[in-house]
């Protein structure tokens, strides 16, 4: 035994050696060329990239389907195993390849058919032309990289090649896309379910905004965790779209007397991040072309972008683009009816292979009103109504036109060829222009139709009237107020016809109020308030908690938590002890206030918007029925709620964080992992993925970094995807920063080179001028469409 024990203790170390070499060697393999020549034989002539001193690649051409060309394979030289995922979940075929975890997610994806639609579109009507080309160049160069690189490590591990890469795998992002924005999907079926358990008193109370008409055609009494498990899924492994920060000044509001344009959008984190961004450069006396964009895996053209004529941001709408339905079938079930007529199903038979099972088969039925969701939720015959399958709606159309666009009305007709996903454009341009543009369609419906609630499909009286015309939508253009702002809040410019899942004013109210005070905003200036961390509307939260808490009697560390909060400054740096006890404070809060739902329903409200909505009207309520706890026998009030929750916060944070309240750091609890795909659980979480970290900022901060519902404390899901700052007075020196850095490499230098600056605030250039890109320039490659 003791000769066995010898041998095993000299063999453990060569063992580890060897796994550890045989692991650099894999990493280190697939690091994308920096300096040097590099062979392309499907390019027509000689191109160049140029990588600054942050990894980003400037891509120079003389021709526009070389770039598009070199373009792809750079993406899929840093980002081919995320641009896989994603098109496999806008496809509904993960469990092709991580088994029958990924069937929620698949059979979701299949049942909406985001991108069957699209295919079977352009198969009957095509592409222009123009675009076309330039998307196959794309997909051209992502091929040549899958079939002449070696493959990053997830591929060895997984045991998988790719297979090609095609244009329909552009139109699977977008239905991720579209789908992660869809907040309507969870919010409308969990509320049509509550309103048959609820006074209408209390069902009203929960709404982001009243209706004057609910009329209840079906009643949704089923479990929904299906389609909250696959949204969840979706989030906290690929990064779901959250939310956002944009604004635009015009010249009278700036230090510069131009434009200037700020953007955060704000996504699930995930490693690598989201966003590819590139310089694009077409050096063609025909066809010239430069752009500075944020592109998303497998999409060609930049979702976000600025060139030194006009740049524009992104936030999500919100706007109640969506609708379910209720429907009757005919005898034979082969047919829904309307208006007394009956209509013909379309029946796909849906086929999801399954790694190590057997093939899932998925039936899906299409109505008039659009998918059936009988796989996807317990109660049967419900259909979803969207704008995204509208047949005049062109995603990549539009952001293609966006990009291309010589002057304001150009861009204004790229942003119009949109149907989904729902987006406010925040442009800004050389010219002075400043805009808040809706990007997508709104349906109008009648004025006695409440979309809250699932509706009835057998009849005119809850159909759509129409849609409304780009001309007709809520844009804010050129505003007298110098200036446009956008955080996802509803649009100053919206009138009672447009509902929408708003996020909390919170952000708004604290950006608009900024925005309008001072007149000459510089980029420093502008950095600052895109990383503040001081919401306006705590102060009368807060302050309305210590009132209630100022007259009764506390406990010695409950008196020292009641003084941290009452002296908070309502920042949340990770070193505040107020903000945790504040923000704790509101979630026990909140909890008790909604004991009347199920663990279930609880969990699944506290991740809409409607539950700060909810939140703030119960607090200027004393005697709402809210407040009355549903397991006491006595008849409570806000004060007496109000001081359980302290209580409880207490209690928490001493079981959490110790008995000393001065260690209760906002830090502690607030902390942000960037999570690979294939980093879920132990050991792969500690190998693959980064942190957690301490980090400032908060749920309804305009520094963004929040949580995600309710079950997993103040862990960070979601934030800001970059930041952006473009002055028209000089836009070939901007500025920005991404979470983490360009590369999905781990061995890369720029792989988490941007992190530390990225969550401390602090910002990087963003280079469009010859002059910078040569002094900051980090490694030179040429590439060619033949070696000699």
């Amino acid at each position: 035994m003791k000769k066995y024990l010898k041998k095993l203790i000299y063999t453990l170390p060569l063992i580890f050696a060897i796994i550890l070499t045989t692991l650099f060697y894999f990493l280190n393999r697939t690091i994308p060329y920096g300096d040097g020549v590099l062979e392309m034989s499907i390019l027509k002539e000689k191109a160049e990239v140029i990588r600054d001193n942050e990894g980003i690649p400037h891509i120079k051409a003389k021709n526009a389907d070389d770039a598009y060309k070199v373009l792809g394979y750079l993406m899929a030289s840093e980002r081919l195993f995320q641009m896989e995922m994603l098109r496999r979940v806008g496809s509904g075929t993960l469990s092709e390849i991580i088994g029958k975890k990924g069937l929620e997610i698949d059979k979701t994806f299949r049942t909406l058919g985001l991108r069957r639609h699209f295919v079977e579109k352009i198969k009957r009507e095509g592409l222009p032309k123009e675009m076309q080309d330039k998307m196959e160049s794309f997909f051209a160069g992502v091929n040549f990289f899958v079939e002449n690189e070696n493959l990053p490590i997830e591929f060895v591990l997984g045991g998988f090649k790719p297979e090609k890469f095609t244009i329909y795998d552009s139109y699977a992002v977008v239905g991720y896309m579209a789908y992660s924005f869809a907040a309507f999907l969870r919010h409308d079926l969990l509320m049509d379910k509550l309103k048959s358990s609820l006074s209408d008193e209390m069902w009203n109370d929960l709404q982001i905004e009243p209706h004057k008409n609910t009329v209840m055609t079906a009643s949704v009494h089923r479990e929904l965790k299906n389609i909250f498990k696959a949204f969840e899924d979706l989030n906290n492994t690929f990064g779901g779209f959250e939310g956002s920060n944009a604004w635009a000044l015009n010249s009278t509001k700036t230090k510069s007397k131009r434009a200037m344009l700020a953007s955060d959008p704000h996504i699930g984190y995930s490693l690598p991040g989201i966003w590819f961004e590139a310089h694009l450069k077409v050096e063609d006396p025909a066809e010239p072309f430069e752009i500075y964009g944020h592109f998303l895996p497998n999409i060609p053209f930049a979702v976000m972008a600025h060139d030194k004529k006009k740049g524009w941001g992104i936030t999500i709408s919100y706007l109640d683009d969506m609708d379910f339905y209720k429907e009757t079938f005919s005898e034979s079930g082969n047919e829904t009816i309307f208006e007394g007529e009956e209509i013909p199903l379309r029946r796909i038979s849906e086929v999801i292979k399954v790694r190590g099972g057997e093939d899932i088969q998925l039936p899906v039925h299409i109505s008039h009103n659009g998918p059936i969701l009988d796989e996807l939720i317990g109660d049967k015959g419900i259909s979803m109504k969207w704008t995204y399958f509208l047949e005049n709606n062109h995603p990549i159309q539009g952001f293609y036109k966006m990009g291309r666009a010589n002057s304001f009305e150009e861009f204004k007709k790229g942003v119009s060829l949109v149907g989904s996903p729902g987006l406010n454009i925040i442009y800004a341009d050389a010219e002075d222009n400043i805009a808040r543009l809706n990007l997508g369609r709104y349906p109008k419906r009648n004025d006695f139709s409440d979309s809250r609630v699932v509706l009835d499909g057998a009849t005119k009286n809850d159909a759509y009237k129409g849609y409304y015309k780009f001309e007709e939508m809520p844009h804010n253009i050129n505003p007298e107020s110098g200036f446009v702002a956008s955080a996802n809040n509803r649009p100053i410019t919206a009138n009672e016809n447009f509902r929408g899942m708003w996020q909390p004013r919170d952000r708004f109210i604290t950006l608009y109020s900024r925005l309008l005070l001072k007149n000459d905003w510089s980029i420093g200036d502008t950095m600052l308030l895109q990383t503040s961390v001081l919401n306006n509307e705590n102060e009368w939260i807060r302050d309305l908690l210590v009132s209630d808490l100022s007259t009764v009697s506390l406990g010695k560390q409950e008196q020292e938590a009641f003084n941290a909060l009452k002296d908070w400054d309502r920042q949340t740096f990770p070193n505040r002890v107020g903000a945790s006890i504040y923000h704790q404070f509101i979630y026990h809060l909140t909890m008790n206030l909604i004991d009347e739902l199920g663990e279930e329903e609880r969990n699944q409200f506290c991740g809409l918007s409607a539950r700060w909505y909810f939140l703030g009207r119960m607090l200027k309520r004393e005697k709402a029925i809210w407040w009355d706890m549903k397991e006491t026998s006595e008849v409570e009030d806000r004060k007496s709620v109000v001081l359980k929750s302290f209580k409880d916060t207490v209690k928490f944070l001493n079981k959490e964080l110790g008995n000393e309240v001065k260690e209760w750091s906002w830090g502690k609890l607030h902390t942000i992992e960037f999570a690979h795909s294939l980093g879920k659980s132990f050991p792969l979480n500690k190998l693959l993925n980064l942190g957690p970290y301490p980090v400032m900022g908060a749920y309804n901060n305009i520094n963004n970094f929040r949580k995600v519902g309710c079950l997993d404390g103040h862990k960070v899901k979601s934030g800001p995807s970059t930041r952006r700052i473009i002055d028209f007075s000089g836009p070939e020196k901007s500025y920005g920063i991404l979470p983490l850095g360009i590369s999905g490499h781990y061995l890369s230098p720029f792989f988490k080179n941007q992190m530390e600056r990225f969550l401390s605030g602090k910002y990087r250039l963003q280079i469009m001028s010859d002059d910078l890109l040569e002094k900051f320039s980090k490694a030179r490659l040429e590439i060619v469409p033949e070696y000699k």
